[in-house]
């Protein structure tokens, strides 16, 4: 790209960001969307078409004025579906129209004569669940889920780190879509109940039963996805489950406390069927989330909480939803039990044992997180092999201690197998250079290879290291 253009086209990415604030700006267009500028008309490529029309019913405006305040004249928007600076489906028209049609339709769910199951009560609903820059994406699938099953997208997957949500949302797809449409059979169910049943019905002799209650159905939600890890016949029988469900046009969503390629016992066809949905990330809340939920927990509780307490919560409980409102909960108990109204110095001394403080992680700790991801020992990392899955295993450790912690290399080479300083600096070196580069890291898995990104890998052990290990 020509260096003037290269210029032109960053400064409006900065500009849109600017004009719709640059958590959303990460959320919806991120590191993924492409920024073409051609003459007066400016492309913007998105991975699918729900971000897609997303962009270009919400953000259109700004895209106008941020390009309009580079390009000079009256700028044209297309936005497009496809690869990166490949040719692609065109979803946005001229610059002036902002009520753009939706993307081309996938038939929609379409409830059949079967009778209904019994439907258990679920508490979640879309109503109550607190949007912000960490989840808006993800709500807004779910949202549409219920609005048009089916239709702009087929399956979801919504994953993220503990107590972010993602049963909330599952449940509020479920409940929406009762009063969206009556008629249409969904089946609520966690990967544990999936299992366990799945395992009765085998010894019992009831396969078919278990396969037609689960079949025929028009949305089956399952939720924690993956407790199916290390299950191999369940794997099956869930992928011969979601391969009936999508052959008849119907609508799987799931919840994973991780991206489904990071779950590494997998097998590679289940993996595959799950990352050809749309798959969407839950984070940690940012401050002005986990305010707004706790104002909103204290009011259901008829708690009401002073500002300064409610900004002391919010700033210093950042893990996830679960702690927060296990703090207010104590905090509550703690105001009934001494009959005072609830003071900031009240809160701190209620909550301490909440209060997040950051601790630096130890080598050993990082060496089980990473061999447990690439499905190896410790004792491997700390071996001779030059197998390549404890090679890759071997130096990711080393860089992540490297990062966080205060080793030196030698130290670092003592703690893992006795290796010279200078062996632990060429490994944190290829680790540095294949994230330069945005290479593939590639090993095996008991259910075959497995190829990931270094620097998505990188992201998902930061991710542990920040909020603790995923729950298992």
């Amino acid at each position: 790209m020509d260096p003037a253009v290269a210029e032109k086209v960053c400064t409006i990415r900065q500009n849109v960001a600017d004009r719709i604030g640059h958590n959303r700006f990460r959320t919806w267009f991120g590191g993924d969307a492409e920024f073409q500028l051609d003459g007066r008309r400016l492309h913007v490529i998105v991975g699918n078409a729900f971000v897609g029309h997303w962009i270009s019913t919400n953000f259109m405006p700004h895209l106008v004025e941020a390009a309009q305040t580079v390009i000079g004249d009256e700028p044209q928007i297309e936005i497009r579906v496809g690869p990166r600076a490949a040719a692609s489906e065109t979803l946005a028209l001229p610059p002036a129209t902002t009520d753009l049609p939706a993307p081309p339709p996938r038939p929609a769910v379409v409830a059949g004569p079967r009778r209904a199951p019994q439907r258990p009560t679920l508490r979640g609903e879309l109503e109550t669940f607190v949007v912000g820059p960490s989840n808006e994406l993800a709500f807004s699938v779910a949202r549409a889920a219920v609005e048009r099953p089916g239709a702009v997208f087929k399956h979801l997957v919504v994953h993220g780190g503990c107590g972010l949500g993602k049963t909330h949302l599952l449940q509020g797809v479920c409940n929406g879509l009762t009063r969206a449409h009556p008629a249409l059979q969904w089946c609520f169910l966690s990967g544990e109940e999936f299992t366990n049943e799945f395992i009765y019905a085998v010894k019992a002799g009831r396969v078919d039963a278990f396969r037609s209650r689960f079949r025929n159905v028009d949305v089956l939600v399952l939720d924690d996805i993956h407790f199916l890890a290390n299950k191999k016949a369940t794997q099956e029988e869930f992928l011969h489950t979601f391969n009936s469900i999508d052959a008849s046009g119907q609508m799987v969503v799931l919840s994973s406390d991780r991206h489904p390629r990071s779950i590494a016992t997998l097998s590679e066809p289940l993996v595959s069927r799950l990352t050809a949905a749309m798959v969407v990330r839950i984070d940690p809340p940012e401050w002005g989330t986990r305010r707004e939920i706790l104002r909103r927990r204290a009011a259901a509780m008829a708690c009401p909480l002073p500002d300064d307490v409610l900004d002391f919560l919010a700033r210093h409980i950042t893990r996830n939803v679960r702690e927060l409102e296990g703090a207010l909960y104590k905090l509550s108990a703690y105001a009934a039990l001494t009959r005072e109204p609830i003071r900031l110095d009240m809160a701190q001394r209620a909550v301490e044992d909440y209060i997040t403080t950051p601790q630096m992680p130890e080598a050993a700790d990082i060496e089980r997180m990473v061999a447990a991801h690439f499905g190896v020992t410790r004792d491997a990392l700390h071996s001779s092999s030059r197998d390549r899955t404890v090679t890759h295993a071997r130096g990711f450790a080393m860089y992540l201690i490297r990062m966080h912690t205060r080793m030196s290399f030698p130290e670092i080479g003592r703690a893992l197998g006795h290796r010279q300083h200078s062996s632990v600096l060429m490994a944190v070196r290829r680790i540095q250079g294949l994230l330069d580069r945005d290479g593939a890291v590639t090993w095996r898995t008991p259910a075959g290879m497995r190829e990931v990104s270094a620097r998505q890998l990188l992201e998902e052990f930061e991710r542990r290291l920040r909020h603790g290990p995923d729950p298992s």
